[in-house]
């Protein structure tokens, strides 16, 4: 973990930015960054007027962690990723639904129509699949693949850049670049779906991934290639029982592995979002050669350890640190012990980056979250 500067050291203190970088460069950075997630706190509380004094004139989650004086770091900052699709489009209608508006997507193609359905759930800021857009390979194969290869990906700069210009020299943009080709299948055919699928159709799930990876390496390549781009995150969610180790092994590995070497030979960084239960997948991070994890949950909600941490190659990132265990769960009372151990048993390490695991719960009290950044600034220095 980042050391606390003396007094003449303040004078040449790194912007919380270039902390990032040098963390990020497998420097020991000045201080531990300090990067909770507040973006669905913060959209549920700004929607229905419920934010606290302190945050009523921000207009952003971006704004709001400057209020805390964090150093952010956020995949929820939109790095201009998009998703395109060549010769058709998406008809797309808004309907009641049980917890919130539905909305129901249909792709036509010359083989058919796939239909996925999501519902918002308002009272508590988030959304659900209800019908997962292949539902049966038998019927819906040849579909799923016309769309599949008529899909391509884009990176729009001038959207990163507007994004990065709000971030300013508190930090970098973790820029979001899709998913890995398992967690493709595991948005579009469902979590149980995909498994079963993978264990019936193992060549045409093997194909899958091959013409979604091939869409979208070109994003890939051009964000590595870009010098405003310090570190990208492929948005899945990593967890054991839906990432199996021979599952991942020619589903999951091979393809982070190209993206991991791509990344390094330009000198860059990449992560992958997870949020489950990890420690049984420790070989599985070493034989993809990922750079880091975001988000990650240690005990009692995941099981990744400050001790695995230590265990993981020289440079492994570990983002997390916050989990809905601290942020609703644990009393007042015993908030301050824990965070004694936990930043205890990761003494030495210098690349981890305090963050959210994997958001932060709306419920969560906002003294809480401002007690929690205090800790971090206490354990782990502070930038001024």
């Amino acid at each position: 973990m980042g050391a606390t500067p003396n007094a003449t050291e303040h004078a040449i203190m790194p912007t919380k930015r270039q902390n990032l970088i040098d963390l990020l460069a497998g420097r020991t950075p000045r201080w531990t960054p300090c990067s909770i997630n507040l973006a669905q706190w913060y959209v549920h509380h700004r929607s229905r007027g419920t934010l606290p004094e302190e945050l009523r004139q921000t207009r952003t989650h971006v704004d709001a962690l400057k209020a805390l004086g964090c150093d952010i770091f956020s995949r929820n900052c939109d790095s201009g990723f998009r998703e395109r699709r060549d010769g058709f489009e998406a008809v797309t209608t808004i309907q009641p639904g049980p917890h919130g508006p539905r909305t129901i997507e249909r792709l036509d193609t010359p083989h058919g129509s796939l239909r996925r359905v999501v519902e918002a759930q308002t009272e508590i800021s988030t959304h659900y699949t209800v019908e997962d857009l292949v539902k049966d390979w038998s019927r819906e194969g040849q579909a799923y693949l016309w769309q599949l290869q008529r899909t391509h990906y884009a990176w729009d700069r001038a959207v990163f850049d507007e994004s990065q210009s709000q971030v300013g020299d508190e930090g970098i943009v973790l820029a979001g670049v899709g998913c890995t080709p398992l967690k493709r299948l595991h948005v579009d055919f469902g979590l149980d779906h995909a498994c079963l699928f993978i264990v019936d159709q193992p060549d045409a799930a093997k194909t899958v991934c091959d013409i979604y990876w091939q869409r979208l390496w070109p994003v890939l390549q051009d964000m590595a290639d870009d010098d405003r781009i310090h570190a990208a995150c492929l948005m899945d969610n990593v967890d054991a029982p839906f990432y199996p180790p021979d599952l991942c092994e020619l589903y999951w590995t091979p393809y982070v592995r190209q993206a991991t070497e791509l990344f390094v030979r330009r000198g860059k960084r990449l992560l992958v979002h997870a949020c489950g239960q990890l420690h049984q997948l420790k070989q599985t991070f070493c034989d993809a050669q990922v750079h880091g994890l975001e988000g990650m949950a240690h005990p009692p909600i995941g099981n990744f350890t400050p001790a695995d941490a230590h265990d993981m190659p020289e440079g492994f990132i570990f983002n997390g640190g916050f989990t809905v265990h601290e942020q609703v769960i644990l009393p007042d009372d015993q908030l301050d012990d824990r965070y004694d151990a936990f930043f205890r048993n990761l003494k030495g390490y210098p690349y981890f980056i305090f963050g959210a695991a994997c958001q932060t719960e709306i419920n969560t009290p906002w003294p809480r979250i401002k007690r929690v950044v205090d800790l971090c600034r206490e354990h782990g220095g502070r930038p001024e």
